[in-house]
C-alpha cells in the first residue's frame, strides 16, 4: 500500500499498482486501476481518479471512474462526473456533476480495456443506505412458484 501523507503535495499523474492511500494533496490524475484509491477526509485532489474501488472522504474537483464501486462518505465534498457501476453517496457529503451507473460506459471500456460486468462477477443488486448498511433485498430471498412447490412435496402414496 502506498500513502501520500497529509502534509505532502503531489503535482503531476501517480500511477499506482497497489493500493494507493491519499491524505494530503494531488494535482493531476491518478491511476490505480486494480486497485483501491482512498482519499482521507483531509486529502484535495485536483484531476482525474481511475481505479477499481473508491473510498472518497476529502475534496475532489475532476472525474472519479471506478470500475467496481465508488463510495463518497460523509463530509466528502465531489465536483465532476462519477462513472461507476455501483455508487453510495452517503448523508451529509457534496456532490455537484454527472453520475453514470452503465457497466458499458464508454469512459469505463477507454480506461480499463473491457466492459466493468466482465472483469467481476455481478453481485445480486442491493439498495445502499445513507448510513453505509445494506437494506435487504427482495432479490435475495428464494424464488417461489406453484410449480416448484409441487415439485417439492413428498409423493403422497395410495395404500
Amino acid at each position: 500500500m502506498s500513502i501520500i501523507g497529509s502534509h505532502t503535495r503531489v503535482q503531476g499523474d501517480i500511477d499506482a499498482d497497489e493500493d494507493l492511500t491519499v491524505a494530503g494533496y494531488v494535482q493531476g490524475t491518478i491511476i490505480c486501476k486494480q486497485n483501491t484509491v482512498t482519499l482521507g477526509s483531509g486529502s484535495c485532489v485536483n484531476g482525474d481518479v481511475y481505479a477499481h474501488t473508491l473510498h472518497v472522504s476529502g475534496e475532489v474537483e475532476g472525474n472519479l471512474v471506478a470500475s467496481h464501486r465508488a463510495t463518497i462518505h460523509k463530509g466528502a465534498s465531489v465536483r465532476g462526473m462519477i462513472v461507476a457501476p455501483c455508487l453510495m453517496l452517503e448523508d451529509g457529503s457534496t456532490f455537484q456533476g454527472s453520475i453514470d451507473m452503465d457497466p458499458e460506459h464508454e469512459l469505463l471500456k477507454s480506461a480499463f480495456g473491457e466492459p466493468a460486468t466482465n472483469r467481476r462477477p455481478r453481485s445480486t443488486p442491493s439498495l445502499e443506505v445513507s448510513d453505509g448498511s445494506a437494506a435487504e433485498s427482495v432479490a435475495d430471498e428464494p424464488l417461489s412458484s406453484p410449480e416448484l412447490e409441487d415439485d417439492a412435496r413428498p409423493a403422497e402414496s395410495s395404500t
